[in-house]
């Protein structure tokens, strides 16, 4: 059975859905990190994707973000951990 071609976007996405997963994984067994300390732990390089990922689970309502930058992760990032495992 012929496989599909991996279209360029593909791997993009993939990546993308992987550092989300990661950052849930991470407020989930070690609690709220400040918004800052998850760009250094995750994102070294100052890219930029990490806080594309908390701004992308914060859309969906997976984390939530106080005034004091906190990022905690919420009843439903926690479902969305158990359905992708």
């Amino acid at each position: 059975m012929p496989q599909k071609p991996i279209r360029p976007g593909d791997r993009e996405q993939k990546r993308k859905k992987s550092l989300q997963r990661r950052v849930l994984q991470h407020l989930k067994h070690h609690g709220p990190k400040h918004y800052t300390n998850l760009a250094l732990l995750f994102d070294p390089q100052g890219t930029g994707d990490t806080g594309l990922a908390v701004q992308a689970l914060k859309k969906r309502h997976c984390v939530k973000i106080g005034q004091d930058g906190m990022v905690r992760i919420t009843d439903a990032g926690l479902r969305l951990l158990e359905e992708q495992t």
